[in-house]
């Protein structure tokens, strides 16, 4: 059995006011509070050293939804609990930008919904070590990280390049309670994942290998045009989207002539934010130097100058791979 050693800054109060929640909001990064009586979101008390949600509430924190949480969650964002047995905030702030970035790629550039033996194919989870710490020693939040496989041993991947930043300053610190609608997230227990689970490394079965070459073929696609992260996630905030939110349009499909209502409940604001703030946005998720006349500039399917992958030979019989997951 794993011993279960606590460090005393297992959890540091929470820097989010109300005040901080509000800007998120009017940043197109939070939905509006809305009811009084159950809030979409909540500040906690200040004097609360840890997490105590309210019966209906999970732990989320800002920079989550600066990389692409929204709320309700997206299924693809649901199956990722499912599948590695996590709370929301046993994710690391990368691997929620991994999840939105893949979700982009595929909904923005291939047209449909992520794929979940692609990724598999691509991903597995680590769980994160305390630095200098003795072994045993695990955090409740950022358990979790999602890795790309390209290590020596593994197979080499046709996906776009993925550098992201290491530098998150005080982010554990801007937690805060999100209303979980319909008990889609798992509830918060506060429970520590101590192991591995075998199954975080798994691999597309055998048998599956074969289906993903076209998907493989639009992705190295894509990474040969220089498609990369910055590129995506630039595009995710100029359309002002949530990739990991659950949305009646992909972002392919906010196109001309779509209703105001629809676009409405796919948008987070009225309004793009300004290319400089929204370079601003992709440097605190992405390594390197992203500038403001980048912004936009891989434009996604059915825009001006966006490159066209699918085939309807790609597209026939591939469906989000979720059915056998989550139903």
């Amino acid at each position: 059995m794993p011993v279960r050693l606590i460090a005393a800054d297992d959890w540091r109060p929470s820097s989010m006011t109300e005040r901080r929640l509000l800007e998120l909001e009017r940043e197109g990064l939070l939905r509006p509070r809305s009811s009084p009586s159950r809030p979409k979101w909540i500040a906690s008390a200040a004097d609360h050293r840890e997490p105590t949600p309210p019966r209906g509430y999970v732990v989320s924190f800002a920079i989550f939804h600066h990389h692409g949480l929204g709320s309700p969650p997206s299924r693809f964002m649901r199956v990722l609990c499912h599948h590695y047995g996590a709370e929301l905030q046993h994710f690391s702030p990368n691997a929620i930008t991994a999840a939105a970035v893949f979700a982009a790629v595929y909904e923005g550039y291939l047209g449909m919904m992520p794929h979940w033996d692609l990724w598999l194919h691509l991903y597995r989870g680590e769980l994160f070590n305390v630095p200098g710490g003795s072994a045993g020693v695990r955090k409740p939040v950022r358990c979790l990280n999602l890795v790309l496989k390209t290590g020596k041993s593994e197979r080499p991947r046709e996906y776009i390049p993925v550098g992201l930043t290491s530098n998150h300053a005080e982010w554990d610190s801007q937690w805060f309670y999100l209303r979980n609608d319909d008990d889609l997230l798992p509830a918060y227990t506060g429970r520590r994942i101590l192991e591995r689970p075998e199954h975080w490394k798994y691999d597309v079965v055998q048998a599956h290998q074969s289906r993903l070459d076209p998907l493989l073929g639009a992705l190295n696609k894509l990474r040969e045009e220089c498609l990369t992260t910055a590129l995506v996630l630039s595009a995710v905030h100029h359309r002002r989207v949530l990739p990991l939110m659950s949305r009646p349009l992909r972002m392919d499909e906010m196109g001309p002539g779509v209703s105001s209502r629809d676009l409405k409940a796919c948008q987070m604001s009225n309004e793009a934010p300004a290319d400089d703030e929204v370079a601003a946005r992709v440097r605190a998720a992405v390594a390197g130097d992203f500038q403001p006349e980048h912004v936009d500039g891989f434009p996604m399917r059915h825009d001006k100058g966006s490159i066209d992958l699918v085939s309807s030979f790609l597209a026939y019989g591939f469906d989000s791979g979720f059915s056998s997951i989550l139903l």
